[in-house]
């Protein structure tokens, strides 16, 4: 029973506390004018469970502190101190659609993993397609229950992927028709459909 309720936690999923989970997933303008949308999506990632990269620092981050001490170094107004994020990889992450807004001005992201991401849905996929969907290079979805085959829609914004990734996506209905549809929307994207 503890097992269930630390998991349920980690996830942020206890009923009746759902205003937590759209807390951590708040857009924050104020914190983007601050350290630039690079840190500030950085922040949003490390901060619901996943794992972020950046381009200028070898080190890879998912704990909250680590991140905001390293980059607290760094003064967002000075070019040789702009750090862009280049990887993100959220699994079993509290990740939601609405907290997608973060990938507005991210110009040098080039891999987004979300992975048993429970919350998210099919508007986070709009809000990348608009934002990152012309130079996102690898995209990869899976067990994420609350995208559908409306969601995957959107996924024809994604011009410049080379790889996309869709497995487990039990919300999907009509599988053949959506391939379909990404193939002929994406004929230069290597797909690997396994919904």
């Amino acid at each position: 029973m503890q097992e269930k309720f630390v998991l349920a936690l980690g996830q942020h999923n206890i009923p009746g506390l759902r205003w937590v989970l759209e807390g951590f997933n708040y857009y924050d303008i104020q914190r983007v004018k601050e350290v630039g949308a690079d840190r500030a999506a950085a922040e949003w990632i490390v901060r619901c469970g996943g794992k972020i990269k950046f381009s200028q620092i070898d080190e890879s981050f998912e704990d909250y502190n680590c991140l905001v001490k390293r980059t607290a170094q760094l003064d967002p107004r000075l070019p040789e101190d702009n750090v862009t994020l280049e990887t993100i990889r959220a699994e079993d992450a509290s990740i939601t659609g609405f907290g997608c807004r973060h990938f507005e001005n991210l110009s040098a992201i080039k891999n987004v993993y979300f992975i048993r991401c429970k919350n998210l849905h099919d508007f986070g996929l709009e809000y990348m397609g608009q934002h990152v969907g012309n130079h996102l290079k690898t995209l990869h979805l899976e067990e994420c229950r609350r995208i559908t085959e409306f969601g995957l829609e959107h996924l024809s914004k994604f011009t410049a992927l080379d790889k996309l990734i869709l497995r487990n996506l039990k919300s999907v209905h009509g599988k053949e028709k959506v391939e379909q549809k990404l193939r002929g929307a994406l004929p230069k994207t290597d797909i690997q459909f396994e919904v």
